[in-house]
């Protein structure tokens, strides 16, 4: 087939429209994954290194990742399978519980264990207390919520749940000083401590027309002052923790980890059963964006923008860009340092885009015409 040069021209211009038209859409989804060790369960950012401390439960292990390449830069040992994991910034260490009834305490400088803590039966999830420096940790065998002091790795408290009740995964609330901890048994309970005196000060039942009540994950939405618990009947509730009631509730996959995203004003849930992350704001999912299979859990690093989650079936860790996950973000975040400044090109939500893109359609648009109508 023979082309003149206007034949030429116009495809060229219809080329580079389509390429630019695919550069303008939002790069959604996963920018990196990274091999770690053996089921993956806990992460958590240090921010003191750039470092994500990732639980390896199939390993007695503790990978560390640095943030800025998304590298494994080292690999700790332990004892026994590690679960859940919180770094504390005000010694500068990670609190690691262990399948063997103990808390291990890693020196972020050495990336070894300086110390242990025994706790009770079988520690699930740790939660790091800034109004008192001290280590929450749910004993799910006991029933019992252990209080780790920081100065010194010792057991200062022991709050008692009750009879058969299994704490799982708790999260502090900065505003309130206080502890969530859903429970399983007693009508899926969720248990609020107060850390002035490491007491129960309220307890929060699910809806009595809740068929199964087995609440799994906490996170705390500082922005709003709620609390997001996940129910294995795929709910999430929404809890104030003003009057510790619920607020509200939203349908969506059963999370197993929840991160705030101080950047974005958003919340960061890892779904298990649909190997998904959704993105939460203002109680509704405005994004879901696929992991690897089995995700259990999420941190987040307000550094690089990133959102790191754990895949346990796969052995690997999913990283999320907070600017490309949210291709419509409000504008009042827009100078946050956190990830929601404007990008090279002005563009205020962070996605990519081409200058003079509204020119190129135009452009790109009568070089079609124009080809059409030659080839006639």
């Amino acid at each position: 087939m023979k082309y003149t040069k206007g034949k030429l021209v116009a495809v060229l211009f219809v080329v580079f429209f389509s390429l630019c038209a695919a550069n303008s859409v939002s790069a959604i989804g996963v920018t990196s994954t990274i091999t770690v060790r053996q089921s993956p369960e806990g992460i958590t950012y240090d921010a003191a290194k750039g470092e994500m401390f990732v639980a390896n439960y199939g390993n007695n292990t503790v990978s560390v990742i640095a943030t800025n390449n998304n590298t494994v830069v080292a690999t700790i040992p332990l004892r026994a399978s590690p679960f859940g994991i919180v770094y504390d910034p005000g010694v500068g260490k990670i609190y690691v519980s262990c399948s063997d009834g103990k808390v291990y305490v890693i020196d972020d400088d050495l990336n070894q264990v300086i110390a242990n803590v025994t706790v009770g039966s079988y520690p699930f999830w740790v939660a790091y207390d800034s109004g008192k420096d001290e280590i929450f940790v749910s004993n799910t065998g006991s029933g019992t919520v252990s209080v780790i002091a920081d100065n010194n790795n010792t057991v200062v408290a022991t709050v008692v749940l009750g009879i058969g009740v299994q704490p799982k995964a708790l999260c502090y609330d900065s505003g309130k000083g206080e502890i969530f901890v859903p429970c399983w048994e007693g009508g899926g309970p969720i248990k609020v401590i107060s850390d002035n005196n490491n007491t129960v000060v309220a307890t929060i039942l699910l809806p009595e027309t809740v068929s199964i009540r087995e609440p799994w994950a906490a996170g705390y939405d500082p922005d709003k002052n709620e609390i997001f618990v996940s129910n294995a009947d795929n709910t999430l509730y929404f809890i104030s923790d003003t009057n510790n009631t619920i607020v509200a509730s939203l349908q969506t996959p059963s999370a197993t980890g929840f991160v705030y995203d101080s950047g974005k004003d958003l919340m960061f849930s890892a779904n298990q059963y649909n190997n998904s992350v959704s993105v939460i704001s203002d109680h509704t999912v405005i994004e879901t964006i696929m992991v690897g299979l089995q995700p259990r859990a999420v941190a987040y690093d307000p550094v690089m923008g990133k959102i790191f989650v754990t895949n346990s079936y796969v052995n690997t860790v999913s990283v999320i860009s907070d600017s490309a996950s949210v291709p419509n973000t409000t504008p009042g975040n827009n100078n946050n340092n956190n990830g929601g400044q404007q990008n090279n090109n002005g563009n205020a939500s962070g996605n990519k885009s081409t200058p003079g893109f509204e020119l190129l359609i135009v452009i790109g648009a009568a070089a079609i015409v124009l080809f059409m109508k030659r080839k006639r």
